[in-house]
């Protein structure tokens, strides 16, 4: 998946990930969310997870402020999504989060540092 959006057409794209096996709401919407974002340019990207489950249920990563150049802007269905200027990481911690999520079943990956979500 990442190679796909490594290659696309759009500069920095972001998927939306959720796992099959983790329960629904009533109304069969998923519990939590993984939005991931890559840069091409830079070999970067960025992971917000949404998980009611969570003490913290909004968080983005948590990268280095060397590594962010100018706005942190992902397009997620042709929509743009901001990211705090910290929150890109090296693009192999992306795809070991990735990993680290469906190999555990949708739950939020641990190899990397979150932060709070709130407003930047």
């Amino acid at each position: 998946m990442l190679d796909t959006l490594l290659e696309g057409d759009v500069c920095q794209p972001a998927a939306q990930l959720h796992s099959l096996d983790r329960p629904t709401t009533s109304a069969g919407f998923p519990t939590h969310l993984l939005i991931v974002g890559v840069r091409r340019d830079r070999q970067v990207g960025v992971l917000s997870s949404m998980d009611g489950n969570c003490k913290e249920s909004n968080v983005v990563s948590v990268g280095n402020l060397e590594l962010g150049q100018g706005p942190v802007y992902y397009s997620l269905n042709g929509e743009g999504n901001d990211f705090p200027l910290s929150s890109e990481i090296p693009i192999g911690k992306v795809r070991e989060a990735v990993k680290e999520f469906v190999a555990s079943g949708g739950m939020r990956p641990t190899c990397i540092e979150w932060g709070d979500a709130g407003t930047w």
